[in-house]
């Protein structure tokens, strides 16, 4: 036993293994987000999603298919921003705030209101042309959540906030 410690211990220290999946955590599946943002014809902002497990809304379904038992490498990309010069804020952890939709009764919003506390998501980034944002879904605690993407547009900051409905096989439980 103090030798598999041991080894288990040497292997996770090797460089060229960092970042991939042990016996004890399930391996991480790519989910990739298209995201197209317009106006409609009255001006209001218009968000549609492309990828596989979310409806064309931005609602993605972690809870069932290949997703349930895996946690999720997410990427959201902007592919259209039809001129408008979004990019998501610079701090990937301002990039994307998301809360336990349920707690969201207590405070009388539909929206998250700051960033993620908590350890199902984690590793938030955001690329140097802000186009891209990343982020690990441990998704390995069956709780449906709420989350806003948040862009800069000039000097102001713009949001869209769908929901995520997480399995429970991914990761590590926990909120």
């Amino acid at each position: 036993f103090l030798i598999a410690c041991a080894v288990a211990a040497g292997v996770s220290g090797c460089d060229h293994l960092q970042g991939q999946a042990t016996p004890s955590e399930p391996a991480a599946i790519p989910v990739d987000a298209k995201l197209s943002i317009s106006r409609d014809g009255s001006g209001k902002l218009q968000f549609k999603y492309d990828a596989p497990f979310a409806d064309a809304d931005g609602n993605f379904n972690f809870a069932d298919g290949a997703a349930a038992k895996a946690s999720v490498n997410l990427s959201f990309h902007i592919v259209d921003d039809s001129g408008l010069g979004l990019t998501f804020r610079r701090d990937g952890r301002d990039a994307i705030w998301i809360v336990e939709k349920a707690l969201l009764a207590d405070t009388g919003s539909t929206s998250p209101l700051g960033p993620y506390q908590g350890r199902q998501f984690r590793d938030f980034k955001v690329s140097g042309d802000g186009k891209t944002l990343t982020l690990l879904d441990e998704n390995g605690d069956g709780v449906l959540y709420r989350y806003a993407l948040r862009f800069d547009m000039g000097a102001e900051i713009v949001a869209h906030d769908p929901d995520v409905n997480n399995g429970t096989g991914g990761g590590h439980g926990g909120d």
